[in-house]
């Protein structure tokens, strides 16, 4: 059972791209998946190509955390973060964590034989003020069902934040968030071009209150159970992986987190 996502927003510092992917894919990833609360996760990279061009948007990469025990997975983290259990490459730009679980409020799936092998259409959203009941069910009951339908959509989930759990003790600048698994990348994209425009039109969304990402691929999907029973060769590239790192991690900046 799912009881939150994970979703985290991170950037290289500049220049350093190759060695942020390289940890975050081989190394952190696996690190985190070792945790107790978690379930799988999966990476993926902001797309060339956007349905809606977020103004001022210089996140690079997206992971999606499906978890089962926030409270769990939250304080493994604070445990453990910056010790051997989890290095923290110097090549991540931290100057902005970007950590927040997401609690589901809805969710379809057109058909769980079909499996998800595209990336993923993100929507941020923030209600209009006072009009928070009526938002979640018009987007629960009306918005999502219609979006789903869009071609190239594998999945859809809305879901809410909370302060239940999380890693840090601030919040994130959307209440709200919609994953949109797809499996058609350019049909999809097709289909949300002008949807922020749209939804701020409903009257329910603030202004400004939507912001619409289009992520590609980066990484297979893992379960703990490939991390915990790993296979030659993806022991031997953690392994390789962990050696190119070296002692090039941050020592410090535990600070930013806070027990929820």
């Amino acid at each position: 059972m799912i009881d939150a996502v994970l979703v985290v927003l991170t950037k290289a510092v500049e220049g350093r791209e190759a060695d942020m992917e390289d940890w975050y894919t081989n190394i952190h990833i696996r690190d985190a998946l070792r945790f107790r609360g978690s379930v799988t996760a999966q990476r993926f990279r902001f797309s060339t190509e956007q349905p809606c061009r977020p103004q001022g948007f210089d996140w690079q990469y997206l992971a999606l955390y499906d978890v089962f025990d926030p409270v769990r997975f939250s304080r493994e983290h604070l445990e453990n973060a910056l010790t051997s259990r989890m290095q923290v490459s110097d090549a991540i730009d931290d100057s902005v964590l970007y950590d927040f679980h997401y609690y589901p409020l809805a969710f379809h799936d057109h058909d769980p034989d079909v499996p998800h092998e595209g990336g993923v259409i993100l929507e941020e959203l923030h209600c209009a003020e006072g009009r928070e009941d009526e938002f979640r069910s018009w987007y629960a009951a009306n918005y999502l069902p219609q979006a789903a339908a869009r071609p190239g959509v594998k999945s859809a989930a809305f879901l809410v934040f909370r302060t239940f759990g999380q890693m840090i003790p601030v919040a994130p600048e959307y209440r709200y968030v919609a994953i949109y698994r797809i499996n058609d990348a350019d049909a999809a994209r097709t289909a949300w071009r002008g949807a922020d425009t749209a939804l701020e039109k409903s009257g329910l969304v603030a202004p400004h209150g939507s912001r619409i990402t289009q992520w590609d691929v980066a990484t297979p999907r893992l379960t703990k159970d490939h991390v915990q029973h790993p296979t030659a060769a993806g022991l031997a590239e953690e392994e390789r992986a962990r050696a190119h790192m070296g002692g090039n991690v941050r020592a410090a900046g535990l600070e930013k987190l806070a027990a929820s």
